[in-house]
């Protein structure tokens, strides 16, 4: 299979639960490179409940559409305190996907 391991990061929030546990939030995706279809992902958030909730937003999403639709249906869906960490990440993903068709033309090495 078709597949690149993309990741993002970015700072937690002070006094969350997730910044006693990690300095950062890191979200990592596996992409199906043909299409662009994100196959899975996980994230350093302190509970299952909530990594499964990101794993359900982002997984079956094409990365073609940029960073806007997940921002948004994050917008919509999650109400917690790593919000804007979670968008930074999203935003992250989104660039090193751009990045990988720009010097790949979309072709795994």
């Amino acid at each position: 299979m078709d597949t690149i391991f993309l990741s993002g990061y970015a700072k937690l929030p002070d006094n969350t639960t997730a910044q006693k546990l990690y300095n950062h939030l890191v979200l990592v995706v596996t992409v199906h490179t043909p299409d662009g279809i994100i196959l899975d992902a996980d994230c350093t958030m302190a509970t299952e409940l909530g990594r499964r909730f990101i794993r359900e937003i982002l997984t079956g999403y094409d990365l073609h559409q940029g960073p806007e639709p997940l921002v948004e249906a994050l917008n919509r869906r999650y109400y917690g305190h790593l919000r804007k960490a979670l968008q930074t990440c999203f935003k992250g993903i989104c660039a090193q996907y751009g990045e990988f068709l720009r010097t790949t033309g979309g072709l795994p090495r």
